[in-house]
């Protein structure tokens, strides 16, 4: 990788920008390389259809010779091509990581600054809403129960008296709305 990206930097200059290698990959480097696949993929098909006819027509070994040859020169062609899009490919995909990298530190920055400007306007805003209660005097403290309040207070309960539920529902009797007649 490190060949194609002096590879870019030769084309734009020693010193060229990440920005500009980019640009350089995506609009000229994998484009012309693909283009120049697809032209090999015609060329390949060519061969094949002159070698078909010239087969029917011609001496057949001299022609599977020939063919031999100008496929293994076709594929390596074509080889060359798909080693040259993988190491663009490769060198721009490093440059955007890279890009994507040195954005990270950036982020980083605008994180914190949105917290602080989050944290100071919480601040502002708990300070307007206390300026605008208005201080009360504290309760007074309240003191224990002497014992004479509290034999005062503490008033023995009355005996439990068991009643049975049918007593009770008795008092419920004409209460509310009775639909029956009886």
């Amino acid at each position: 990788m490190p060949v194609q990206e002096n590879a870019a930097q030769a084309a734009l200059g020693v010193n060229a920008s990440p920005e500009s290698q980019l640009a350089y990959f995506s609009e000229h480097a994998l484009p012309t390389a693909l283009i120049d696949l697809r032209n090999k993929h015609g060329y390949v098909n060519q061969v094949i259809q002159y070698c078909e006819t010239a087969y029917l027509t011609n001496d057949k070994a001299e022609i599977e010779a020939q063919t031999k040859e100008y496929l293994t020169d076709a594929l390596g062609a074509v080889v060359k091509d798909i080693e040259l899009i993988t190491t663009n490919l490769s060198a721009f995909l490093d440059l955007q990581a890279e890009s994507i990298a040195s954005l990270t530190p950036q982020l980083d920055l605008v994180k914190n600054r949105i917290a602080l400007v989050k944290a100071n306007h919480a601040q502002s805003r708990l300070q307007r809403t206390r300026r605008n209660v208005v201080a009360s005097d504290p309760e007074p403290m309240k003191e224990a129960l002497g014992e004479d309040e509290i034999a005062e207070a503490s008033k023995p309960l009355p005996a439990y008296e068991r009643v049975g539920l049918s007593e009770r529902l008795k008092a419920l009797d004409d209460v509310g709305n009775c639909l029956s007649k009886g």
